[in-house]
């Protein structure tokens, strides 16, 4: 889910380009994994006439290549889909938490979630409840795919960025709030999905 800046050579001298990567919906193990099958999206972001020679180059690594607009953009689309997959995963959790208290299967309420209006990827893809899918970190004690430390990072981008721009972000600024938490409570080298047990055992009543 994380990418660095990289240079592409072209015939008039080195280029500036700001690339980020993400999985596509479907890529359980992120970044790694996605990257060994080349399921990859790119998010570009440079001088759009000589994206071609990038796409070509990122085609043979990913199934996605995008291009986003001038330098920045690519990175800027990164922060902004990982905030809301940020945010859709505290809600599913907390949602899935909320019916197993009362008294719901878990795998019979992410059903119902599934087919109805309050489906996401992190519902019918990634689900953080333990024993609702198989192949994916909550079926593997929430070790692989994406770390909560690497979501607190990107969060805390996302907050510098709306904090530049005067956007409000308040379910971002508290997602942010939640995977520091997280990370400060023994979770940073867990998947992000974890936010399932950290609310289970941050109960009190």
């Amino acid at each position: 889910m994380a990418a660095s800046l990289r240079l592409l050579g072209a015939a008039s001298g080195l280029r500036y380009w700001s690339r980020r990567l993400r999985p596509a919906a479907g890529s359980f193990a992120a970044g790694v994994g996605a990257a060994r099958s080349g399921n990859l999206t790119f998010m570009v972001g440079g001088v759009e006439d000589e994206f071609a020679a990038a796409q070509e180059l990122l085609g043979c690594m990913g199934s996605n290549v995008v291009y986003c607009g001038a330098v920045g953009t690519g990175q800027a689309a990164k922060i902004c889909n990982n905030m809301l997959l940020a945010i859709s995963m505290i809600g599913t959790a907390e949602a899935m938490n909320l019916g197993i208290r009362l008294g719901l299967d878990p795998k019979l309420l992410a059903k119902i979630l599934n087919m109805s209006s309050g489906r996401c990827w992190s519902s019918d893809t990634y689900n953080p409840v333990p024993g609702v899918m198989d192949g994916v970190p909550s079926a593997n004690n929430y070790q692989g795919g994406f770390g909560t430390t690497l979501m607190a990072k990107d969060l805390g981008l996302a907050q510098d960025s709306a904090t530049s721009t005067k956007s409000p972000i308040l379910l971002g600024s508290l997602a942010h709030q939640i995977y520091r938490m997280m990370c400060a409570k023994g979770y940073s080298k867990k998947d992000f999905s974890s936010v399932f047990q950290f609310l289970r055992e941050e109960e009190t009543f």
